[in-house]
């Protein structure tokens, strides 16, 4: 799974809960969303508008000295989306300031601080989003315009 949805881990569902105690911060410029109907889908970037780096939460189930697997990996948290962002995609990540992200990763935050941090994420307000070009929907495309702006 590379999502954990925020209403089920406060739901108390035992497989997010248990990994609450593991927390990382998933660092990027920003991430990307596509619309329309299959075969014909347009990618959009969104980012931050300071264009200061985003800190998605994530929980993992990493340990040290255990194998690069799909069960030591870790899954972004994610809420609804609100706003003119809900036109773009119905989730986003849960992306949190720079104050925030450090007492997420902090060993001495309680399961239940990490809670309340992830209802402190950054709003839609503080995204924009663009079209890019439809080549980003190869997986091998890897080309610097990548995020630039596009005309649709």
């Amino acid at each position: 799974m590379i999502n954990a949805r925020l209403d089920t881990i406060l739901k108390k569902s035992p497989m997010w809960r248990g990994l609450l105690g593991k927390r990382v911060l998933v660092p990027a410029d920003g991430w990307f969303e596509w619309t329309g109907e299959t075969g014909d889908k347009q990618p959009w970037f969104i980012h931050g508008k300071d264009g200061a780096p985003l800190f998605m939460a994530a929980i993992t189930a990493w340990q040290p000295g255990k194998d690069d697997d799909v069960e030591h990996g870790f899954a972004i948290v994610t809420d609804a989306s609100a706003g003119g962002m809900v036109d773009i995609h119905d989730r986003r990540p849960i992306v949190m300031a720079p104050d925030a992200a450090r007492e997420w990763v902090s060993p001495s935050t309680s399961v239940e601080s990490a809670l309340e941090l992830l209802s402190t994420a950054r709003p839609e307000t503080a995204f924009k989003w663009h079209p890019v070009t439809r080549q980003m929907s190869n997986v091998k495309y890897q080309a610097p315009n990548a995020s630039l702006p596009c005309a649709l």
